[in-house]
């Protein structure tokens, strides 16, 4: 099914489930009525209400970031803690775009 089609596609079904959502009545009474079968009703609510979840979710830009304050002598370097258990050392010399650039990189993969 190419693009356009698939397109049409979509859009009379979610016509569809808006007009059974506005109806009051059930899914299997709308279905009944409009003699379509309730397994493909149900796929494609599903499938929609999915595609539109998802446009919703926004990726996070940012990662939480925890400072620790440390105990000991000062350190020449910089340790990053990943959500994923991931560390990084850096040398405390390092310029901040430096690190930027090697974290969005580090937490694209």
């Amino acid at each position: 099914m190419n693009v356009t089609k698939k397109s049409a596609n979509h859009a009379k079904w979610q016509s569809l489930i808006d007009e059974q959502e506005k109806s009051g009545l059930s899914q299997a009474e709308f279905c009944k009525q409009q003699n379509i079968a309730i397994a493909q009703f149900g796929y494609y609510r599903g499938l929609l209400k999915a595609k539109d979840q998802a446009k919703l979710k926004k990726p996070e830009l940012f990662s939480p970031v925890q400072i620790k304050k440390q105990d000991t002598k000062s350190s020449d370097e910089i340790k990053i803690v990943l959500p994923n258990g991931f560390q990084c050392y850096f040398p405390a010399s390092i310029d901040s775009i430096q690190i930027k650039r090697l974290m969005e990189a580090l937490l694209s993969c």
